[in-house]
């Protein structure tokens, strides 16, 4: 096999029914461990985006219910303290339904981090907007919609996992927190010592030191969260795609001055080795964009002591080419495609776990079988 993949690694180098188990009010204990996956790290992107409405209560139920080692998700911070599940800052036109009924609008969208808790789960996040074009043909086809899907908050979705029993699934979740001045939604980013004070604080209430890895482009929520709880497993999340724009260029390669999202470092002093700089913030996972990565930057994480989960891979033949690769995991909109992909492979899988009785969250494993096309140019990871 080459030592090195393509023209874009070239430039990354250069360049209500939960309530009975609410576990609130229960003593936290100190967990000294980190998240520990053994075997292979089968995540689900959102909960299975193309399966479910993504980030919602149903998705992380079909995951279970599927079978995956992790739930990725997104967080936002509220106006009044609360942590929820979202990757975008403001109300998607392409998923969020008001209470009026209509989809948010494209321009001037409600801000999350803007609004209380209360204002928020009044949105309808469980039915895709069928006029969002590409993203609902790359997305929305094959999700089996779950109306009335409310936007959970993080302790909501720690009580479905014990809910389910399941004392294993590990959640990979991600400090949405905007570090470029120049970035649209940098205005009512949280501050970040701020964000991951709540974080940990949730965290801790539920005991899921060791069931959790907090990711983000931002490290200086990274930074942050290591200073006050150098217990939980941190993982560096990265992207250099000039094509994207400059929300797709997280170290700025190329550039002398630091990039904002570095927490202070500059990919510079460490002649663009973005593990290497990972691990100076004190990451335990680099979780790169799938098309930068190369069998030489794996075999250098692992020679740190560093595991490699990238993201977001959707097609058999590119799961397959980074299975053989050597990395620790990957990251899919599909894990149903991921985990047939594994059991022919040979690797194990964790098992499928049971719905509880008559939680309404179980919606099954089916999807609607359709032809989608093949992503192009990144879209798989955008929005």
């Amino acid at each position: 096999m080459k030592r090195m993949m393509g023209k874009g690694w070239k430039r990354f180098l250069l360049t209500g029914a939960l309530a009975a188990f609410m576990v609130a009010g229960l003593p936290a204990t100190d967990v000294a461990a980190k998240a520990v996956v053994n075997g292979f790290d089968l995540q689900a992107h959102r909960g299975g985006r193309d399966a479910r409405a993504e980030n919602t209560l149903y998705a992380f139920a079909y995951a279970m219910e599927l079978g995956v080692t992790t739930l990725e998700m997104d967080m936002q911070l509220t106006k009044d303290g609360r942590l929820v599940i979202s990757h975008n800052p403001v109300m998607n036109w392409m998923l969020a339904k008001g209470p009026d009924g209509q989809y948010a609008p494209k321009q001037n969208p409600p801000d999350i981090r803007t609004m209380n808790l209360a204002e928020v789960q009044q949105y309808d996040m469980g039915v895709m907007n069928p006029a969002a074009g590409g993203y609902y043909d790359l997305h929305g086809k094959t999700q089996i919609a779950t109306p009335g899907a409310q936007m959970p908050t993080l302790e909501q979705v720690f009580e479905l996992a014990n809910a389910y029993g399941n004392k294993k699934v590990i959640f990979n979740i991600e400090t949405k927190s905007y570090a470029d001045p120049e970035d649209p939604y940098y205005a009512n980013s949280p501050d970040p010592d701020v964000f991951v004070e709540k974080v940990y604080e949730v965290v801790k209430k539920y005991n899921m030191q060791n069931r959790v890895t907090i990711q983000s482009f931002d490290w200086r929520t990274l930074k942050a969260m290591k200073a006050i709880a150098p217990e939980l497993t941190l993982v560096a999340l990265s992207s250099e795609q000039p094509s994207w724009g400059k929300s797709g260029m997280y170290l700025r390669l190329g550039e002398k001055a630091p990039s904002p999202h570095l927490g202070g470092l500059n990919i510079n002093d460490f002649k663009g080795d973005y593990v290497k700089a990972a691990k100076e913030i004190g990451a335990d996972v680099v979780s790169p964009y799938f098309k930068e990565l190369s069998p030489d930057l794996i075999d250098e994480a692992h020679a740190l002591g560093m595991k490699v989960v990238p993201w977001t891979v959707n097609s058999p033949k590119d799961m397959e080419m980074l299975l053989a690769m050597g990395v620790d995991g990957i990251i899919s909109d599909q894990p149903w495609v991921l985990r047939d992909v594994l059991i022919k492979k040979g690797i194990a899988v964790p098992e499928p776990t049971p719905a509880p009785k008559g939680l309404k969250y179980s919606t099954g494993t089916a999807i609607n079988k359709v032809e989608v096309k093949k992503a192009k140019g990144g879209a798989d990871a955008s929005h």
